[in-house]
């Protein structure tokens, strides 16, 4: 969904939270990688997603959240005018619709080294699943990362 989005509505940018580790289990005790929460974690996002969507879960908590975020962001983007009313009803729709096919898990690989480290926003310790980190970024161009799927 994330993909169609950006593509269509977005002009090409993303909004992404993100981390630089794929698998905070894997991480040494003593890193801070090894302090991110399951929740936050991108094989353990991307594992769960996956086995929702194999599944057919219809009480999902991850495509259940990520229709609020969606909505959300629909809303902020209608508001902020980078979206119209029709283009905002379209992804209210969508998010709405029972295609599993949409919520398919799809990591972004993101070379950290070609974003300006201005645009990588740390997230407040407040606002992460755990107490490692965990960053934002808003304006993630296509050409900035590859689109991995299982």
């Amino acid at each position: 969904m994330t993909l169609e989005i950006g593509r269509k509505y977005r002009g090409g940018k993303y909004f992404v939270w993100c981390s630089e580790h794929y698998d905070p289990r894997k991480a040494p005790g003593a890193s801070s990688a090894a302090l991110i929460a399951p929740s936050s974690s991108p094989k353990g996002i991307f594992d769960n997603l996956h086995s929702d969507c194999e599944s057919e879960d219809v009480h999902s908590s991850l495509i259940k959240g990520y229709r609020r975020t969606f909505k959300r962001l629909a809303k902020a983007w209608l508001a902020d005018g980078s979206l119209t009313k029709v283009q905002h009803d379209e992804i209210v729709s969508s998010i709405q619709s029972n295609s599993w096919q949409i919520w398919r898990p799809v990591l972004f690989v993101i070379p950290k080294g070609g974003i300006t480290p201005s645009r990588i926003i740390d997230v407040p310790a407040r606002d992460r699943a755990a107490y490692g980190p965990e960053y934002q970024i808003h304006d993630l161009d296509a050409s900035e990362f590859e689109v991995m799927e299982r």
